[in-house]
């Protein structure tokens, strides 16, 4: 059983990623054709809200290196690096207030991009290791 299970190995680290990376692809591409919700909020909270117009493209340009990363560690990590910064932002100024069973969502999905950021492609022993070069 273990061996067979094994032999998958070298392709698990793609599921989560290619789960995190569309998820931030749609969360990121409305941001960036409207991002007044973000503005007000960050005025309300007294962030520059300049800063609103980076995270649409900080979550879509992420996705994208995550994505891209399949095949580049230095990608893996760049992507996972920006998607957590996103998310500790997303944490301490709008899902902090709601408490535990309101964060942990974020709270994985911040793990799993600090794991990215951490092991880039070394996660796994398969399918980058043919790209990198």
């Amino acid at each position: 059983m273990k061996n067979i299970i094994n032999q998958f190995s070298p392709y698990a680290h793609i599921f989560p990623r290619l789960v995190l990376a569309v998820t931030f692809l749609i969360h990121g591409y409305p941001k960036i054709l409207d991002c007044s919700g973000l503005i007000s909020l960050f005025d309300s909270k007294g962030i520059p809200s300049f800063l609103a117009y980076l995270i649409g493209p900080f979550e879509v340009i992420g996705g994208l290196l995550l994505l891209y990363g399949i095949f580049k560690d230095w990608a893996t990590r760049a992507g996972s690096i920006l998607l957590a910064i996103i998310m500790l932002g997303a944490i301490s100024v709008v899902h902090i207030k709601d408490g535990w069973n309101a964060n942990e969502w974020q709270l994985l999905i911040l793990a799993v991009c600090i794991l990215y950021a951490i092991k880039g492609n070394s996660i796994n022993n398969g399918i980058s290791k043919k790209y990198e070069k």
